[in-house]
Order: C-alpha cells, then sequence, then structure tokens
C-alpha cells in the first residue's frame, strides 16, 4: 500500500512538473497552503545548507480558484514575502535554522538565503491540487519553461515586531544567478 501510494505520489509530481530539490536539499514533506487578501495559494518547497547557511527554496507556486495567476502577478511580491513568513515560522525549519523561536524585532533577526528557487515561467496552467495525497481540487501552477537551476539569491531576514504584532521580513541582495529566461518567459523574482 505504502509503495501504491509511493507511486501515486511520484507520479503527480512529475505531471505537474515540480522540480526536484537540488542534489542534498530535502522536500519538506507537506505542501502548504496560505491566504493573502482574497486568493489562497499553495506551494512547495525545500531546505538545504549552502556552505554554512541555512537555504530554502520555493519550488513551485499553485494558485487556487477562484483566483488566477493573475492574481499572484499582480501581488508577487505579497504573496512571496508571505510564503517566506509561512516557511521561516514553521517548528521545525526555525529549530532546523538554530533558533527557539523566530527573534523579536530590533534586536535579532532569522537569517534565511533564498536560493534554487527562480522558476522561469510562461503564464499558468490549469491542473489539480499539488498535495497527491490531499482532496483533488482545480488549480492553476506556474506552466515552467525548463529545469535549469537559477537562485533569486536573497538573503531574507525575519523578526517579530511587538509593537505592529506582525512578522517583518527584509530582503537583501534579489540578482538573479542562472541562466536567464529565454523570452517569453520570466521569473518569478520579478516584482
Amino acid at each position: 500500500m505504502k509503495k501504491a501510494l509511493f507511486l501515486l505520489a511520484l507520479l503527480v509530481i512529475v505531471f505537474i512538473n515540480v522540480k526536484a530539490c537540488p542534489p542534498g536539499w530535502t522536500q519538506y514533506p507537506d505542501v502548504e497552503t496560505i491566504t493573502v487578501g482574497d486568493c489562497s495559494y499553495q506551494f512547495i518547497y525545500c531546505y538545504g545548507m549552502v556552505g554554512n547557511m541555512h537555504s530554502v527554496a520555493i519550488s513551485q507556486i499553485a494558485v487556487i480558484p477562484p483566483c488566477t495567476g493573475e492574481d499572484f502577478e499582480e501581488n508577487a511580491q505579497e504573496v512571496t514575502d508571505a510564503i517566506l513568513t509561512k516557511i521561516a515560522t514553521t517548528p521545525f525549519i526555525y529549530n532546523w535554522a538554530g533558533y527557539d523561536d523566530i527573534p523579536i524585532c530590533p534586536g535579532g533577526l532569522m537569517c534565511l538565503l533564498r536560493m534554487y528557487d527562480a522558476i522561469c515561467y510562461d503564464g499558468w496552467i490549469d491542473t489539480t491540487s499539488l498535495d497527491p495525497l490531499g482532496p483533488m481540487f482545480p488549480v492553476q501552477v506556474m506552466d515552467k519553461c525548463d529545469d535549469e537551476i537559477r537562485s533569486c539569491n536573497e538573503t531574507v531576514t525575519i523578526c517579530w515586531d511587538e509593537v505592529l504584532q506582525e512578522y517583518v521580513i527584509t530582503r537583501v541582495g534579489s540578482s538573479m544567478i542562472g541562466p536567464a529566461c529565454r523570452l517569453p518567459c520570466h521569473t518569478n523574482c520579478e516584482y
């Protein structure tokens, strides 16, 4: 039975063209969901080390109807910040990165390097949920142009602002590394 579930999961992942994690990295086992404004998004990510830096990579984003890929495009930075916040505030991830909790601003910052997550894509395609073991429902995923390894090359810090009662994401860098996307394709690093 476990073998059948594994094969089903593998087939669904291949069908929606999810790039595997870079060598030595691990895919987080759960498909995560966030809501930004009136839209919900699913995402898959990997985590690993680059040198001595704890690093994360978003490998696929799906938009749940009634929203569409256009909603992501109009709010790409806000959605990406929400995804990065969800990743960083997952207890497994902040413990893996050596933190007991998310540090309080302005004195403390949790630092993650965002690597290998520049997805080269041209529009959105209709498929089913990214979670092969969960309920199946329609979603739109990025129509990947290729599986080349690229990076948004951002250092991301996060902390908890006690006055605003919210997480604060700061990005440093953001110069894509890797082969350029051929037109009309573009990356999710562009806001």
